[in-house]
């Protein structure tokens, strides 16, 4: 144990000279980790041209889910689809259908009492000029507050494009959820370079690694805390 703890607290010194994947699986294993793609199914989220938002927080959501597997979580995907998690034959408006969507992601959390909610949303603006990854989280959770701060200190690392602070947010799935949740806006679809980055693979995969290396960091300090 005591060997153990020392590679936990050196954790904040080699990480950078260590593959990932050997220290993640310490830090993750199996933690009930949610990942959830944003929107979905008749809900396309943020849309400029041909980039939607549905489609590009899937793909990363995909690209984080394998990561996490791999260094141990047990990961819940809400949806691998282009799919909505409300009821198709729902008679009512579209801000119902969202509602119910909204309710059931939360509800799928709680009941598989998960240690982590990720939630993965692309941003949009009138203007085109703003742009940068964000992370927000509940303001009344110190451990989420940590998660997002973790999350956007590797974004801000990995990306080398946005210089934007983590921020306490009022969104419904981080408000209702019973564990740390944290929303990832991934980058801003009305930029248009920045949508054009977020569509491609290579760079999907750098968010996706961003996000993983948060998670992985936050809950290596949550491994040292216990030990105190």
């Amino acid at each position: 144990m005591a060997a153990f703890l020392l590679f936990i607290l050196g954790l904040a010194v080699i990480w950078g000279e260590r593959p990932v994947a050997q220290v993640a699986s310490y830090a993750v294993a199996n933690r009930v980790i949610v990942i959830d793609p944003g929107h979905g199914g008749f809900d396309p989220g943020a849309q400029r041209g041909e980039f939607k938002e549905k489609e590009i927080t899937l793909a990363i959501s995909r690209k984080l889910e394998q990561n996490l597997s791999k260094a141990g979580a047990m990961v819940i995907l809400l949806r691998d689809s282009d799919e909505s998690l409300s009821d198709s034959e729902l008679k009512g408006s579209l801000s119902e259908r969202k509602r119910q969507d909204l309710g059931r992601r939360v509800e799928k959390a709680n009941e598989a009492k998960a240690d982590l909610y990720i939630s993965i949303h692309a941003n949009a603006d009138p203007s085109p000029r703003w742009r940068g990854a964000q992370t927000f989280y509940n303001k009344n959770s110190t451990e989420a507050k940590l998660l997002a701060e973790s999350i956007q200190q590797e974004l801000t690392a990995g990306l080398g494009n946005t210089n934007r602070k983590a921020l306490a947010g009022n969104y419904y799935i981080i408000d209702k959820t019973k564990m740390p949740a944290v929303i990832v806006e991934v980058g801003f679809l009305s930029n248009p370079e920045e949508a054009r980055l977020l569509s491609q693979p290579d760079y999907q995969q750098r968010v996706a690694t961003a996000i993983f290396t948060g998670i992985t960091k936050y809950q290596a300090n949550l491994l040292v805390d216990k030990q105190d």
